[in-house]
């Protein structure tokens, strides 16, 4: 199979395939501007480098132009590959074509994707199956970095180091998202220089192709709002799952997110009743505004006891405003059990951010409503 072209090799030039990457492929098959080779090429070699459910949309697209190819599933480890682990053959010398090859490939641009650790990629071919210059010198620079002999070669030493090295990552479902993957998309958007773009004195870069705001550009319009349900709707999409949208009246499919303290009316209870696509189910809710504090706090107190890494916990503040009038956060941990404390990456007033946070927390906040969702509509 022939190397990428140009313009497609900088859609994976940093190890990572994402959503918007993927409708401006699909935008340049349309206009005759690419082959659809190129999404085949993608699906086949670059498999590893796809954001959480974007394989999945890629499977559509290429049904969609007629052809057969399938994304291959996320290499989560060695462990199939018995002989390449016992020393049983060393790549290249068992040949530089060993049905190994692919799998060390596939290995390497995982580690790349998942660690940014590009002297791993092979942005030019990818895991074709063919041990060339380009596997060489990335099994080089792992060998390198993991204080093995140099020899670019793989034997079993080096090939279980890999296996070791892809054991510590986090294998995204890019063709069936997970919970896990909300959990390390908001990780991920909490994290570093991305994370200032969802406080209130900055901008918004939006992720979201389904989103009316473009993709990968400052929002100044957004500077000195609230940016908590725009932070809610950016992790769903990067982790493969739909968001709820208000639709407009265009015919381009986008729509923009609803605020925080609207989104109950996109969950399996209240979906129905307002025309909704359904996104979450509804695991609990307190209208804890009703209730005198005793019963409110053992409500939440329940409420807190189902949560699970990968919720959403919505609240609706006192007031009859909707715009900022709620606030999203995302479980990505539970120690309730132990500590009575849940992990909620959110997005704050300075940046987005993970906070521990209680049962006292809330009942302290005294907030008119609190819904707790699950996610449910994959990609």
């Amino acid at each position: 199979m022939p190397a990428l072209s140009i313009s497609t090799k900088n859609l994976v030039k940093n190890a990572l395939f994402t959503a918007s990457e993927l409708v401006n492929l699909e935008k340049k098959i349309e206009r005759r501007q690419t082959s659809l080779g190129e999404a085949e090429i993608i699906a086949k070699n670059y498999a590893d480098t796809l954001e959480a459910g974007v394989g999945s949309w890629l499977n559509k697209l290429l049904r969609r132009f007629g052809s057969y190819v399938q994304v291959a599933e996320t290499i989560v480890n060695l462990a199939d590959d018995t002989a390449l682990l016992n020393g049983h053959i060393v790549i290249p010398d068992s040949g530089r074509n060993h049905p190994s090859v692919r799998n060390v490939q596939r290995g390497l641009i995982a580690l790349a994707s998942r660690t940014q650790m590009l002297d791993y990629m092979l942005p030019a071919y990818g895991a074709d199956g063919i041990y060339g210059g380009e596997t060489s010198k990335a099994v080089k620079a792992f060998q390198q970095n993991n204080s093995l002999p140099v020899t670019g070669k793989i034997d079993a030493n080096t090939a279980r180091k890999l296996d070791e090295a892809l054991r510590l990552t986090n294998a995204r479902g890019s063709i069936v998202a997970t919970p896990q993957d909300i959990v390390n998309a908001a990780t991920e958007l909490c994290t570093g220089e991305i994370a200032l773009y969802y406080g209130v004195p900055q901008p918004w870069i939006n992720n979201d192709p389904k989103h009316n705001v473009p993709v990968d550009i400052k929002f100044d319009y957004l500077v000195n709002r609230w940016k908590c349900n725009l932070f809610g709707g950016n992790v769903l999409r990067q982790s493969g799952y739909e968001p709820p949208y208000y639709r407009d009246n265009t015919d381009d499919g986008k729509g923009e997110y609803p605020n925080a303290n609207q989104w109950y009316k996109w969950t399996d209870k209240y979906a129905p009743r307002y025309g909704n696509p359904v996104r979450f189910d509804l695991i609990a809710e307190v209208p804890a505004i009703n209730l005198p504090e005793r019963e409110a706090r053992h409500k939440i107190h329940q409420l807190f006891a189902l949560i699970q890494p990968g919720d959403f916990l919505m609240v609706d503040h006192q007031g009859s405003g909707v715009q900022d009038g709620g606030h999203t956060r995302v479980a990505t941990k539970s120690d309730f059990a132990s500590s009575g404390k849940v992990h909620f990456a959110q997005a704050k007033y300075e940046k987005a951010m993970i906070l521990q946070e209680s049962v006292d927390d809330l009942v302290e906040k005294k907030e008119e409503n609190i819904w707790l969702m699950r996610p449910n509509t994959k990609m």
